[in-house]
């Protein structure tokens, strides 16, 4: 009888709740209720991000699993109150990435502090342009969002309105498509240029993505390491570019070392360019971009700014050049009716 009742032997094991899905995308909203988010999840590799679409429509957290709690990386995610200085997290930078400055202009500051908009002249007419473009200040449109069992995604849209003409005399639409598919974050922009344009339509992209230091709270920020295989930086004076480069290599740079707020922009890439950041803490990011199109030289493929000590730091892929409507260089030039497609690829490698 004891046989037959396997006494003193254990219980078998309880039958295990099954998993939920992998992927996940839902509505939400920043802490304090006041803004609209998706948040998109790779429940299996632990990462996870956030969009804000009535704010640029921007990613606005990027959080990562890591031993068990999740990790916040990008600086001041989700957090959408007033303050001076810059706000993080990881808006796009379009038409103009950086200022536009002809030679003489003056810039007054304003009662509220910002900065007077930069100046550029197309066809013998003198437009503004505010510094970084003006798509992260707008609110964009849902398309649709979803989760399969393969991703979770979300694309947003932005078309061009007259007060957009006003600054950029352009008909264009921007598409972005964020998808979190195998653990890697993809952001995948398409901008076209409308059928109905009459010439070329030029601009410089770019993304701010900003990162907290450390990475992990509780880390050393000038203990971060950053690589990337950049061969050349482009000089500039004033945060404008001289025409003039130098050969210089960011093979393995701590952050330590990094010019507080002074832009190094980088280019000189054999390959796809990238950039890795890595805490000494256990976490590790690596940001590849890849373009359908490319500027003439010289062109920036990624800026690199920001305070460390401070809590961040912004290495801001780019296609483009600080100044390029004044100089006319930097530019991706699209035919009326053309399309350019651009991809940022986020991995983050977390020890569990």
């Amino acid at each position: 009888l004891c046989l037959l009742l396997a006494c003193g032997s254990e219980p078998p094991p309880a039958p295990e709740t099954p998993a939920g899905p992998r992927y996940s995308a839902t509505e939400s909203t920043t802490p304090n209720g006041n803004v609209k988010l998706i948040v998109l999840r790779d429940e299996e590799a632990g990462v996870e991000i956030s969009v804000a679409p009535e704010k640029g429509g921007e990613m606005s957290s990027l959080r990562v699993r890591k031993g068990g709690e999740w990790v916040e990386t990008l600086y001041l995610a989700n957090d959408y109150a007033p303050r001076e200085g810059w706000t993080g997290k990881a808006p796009l930078l379009w038409p103009a990435t950086g200022r536009n400055f002809p030679k003489g202009f003056k810039p007054e500051t304003k009662p509220d502090g910002s900065i007077e908009r930069g100046r550029y002249k197309l066809d013998g007419k003198t437009y503004e342009m505010p510094g970084h473009g003006f798509v992260r200040d707008m609110a964009w449109t849902v398309d649709h969002f979803e989760a399969t069992a393969n991703h979770a995604s979300a694309v947003l849209s932005l078309d061009d309105t007259e007060s957009t003409r006003a600054l950029y005399p352009f008909g264009y639409r921007i598409v972005v498509e964020y998808a979190l598919s195998e653990g890697d974050a993809t952001l995948d922009y398409t901008v076209i240029a409308k059928p109905g344009n009459t010439r070329e339509m030029p601009f410089s992209i770019g993304n701010h993505i900003t990162f907290n230091t450390p990475l992990v709270a509780g880390g050393q920020a000038a203990a971060v390491e950053l690589t990337t295989p950049s061969t050349k930086e482009l000089l500039k004076d004033a945060g404008l570019p001289t025409g003039e480069g130098r050969d210089k290599s960011y093979a393995n740079f701590k952050l330590g070392d990094f010019p507080v707020k002074e832009a190094v922009s980088l280019t000189g890439y054999a390959n796809d360019p990238y950039v890795e950041l890595a805490d000494r803490s256990g976490l590790t990011i690596k940001m590849t971009q890849t373009a359908s199109k490319l500027p003439e030289q010289p062109y920036v493929a990624f800026n690199l700014w920001g305070d460390p000590p401070d809590g961040y730091f912004s290495p801001e892929p780019w296609v483009g050049l600080q100044n390029s409507f004044v100089l006319d260089e930097g530019l991706v030039r699209l035919d009326p009716g053309e399309l350019f497609y651009w991809t940022i690829r986020i991995h983050a490698d977390a020890v569990r």
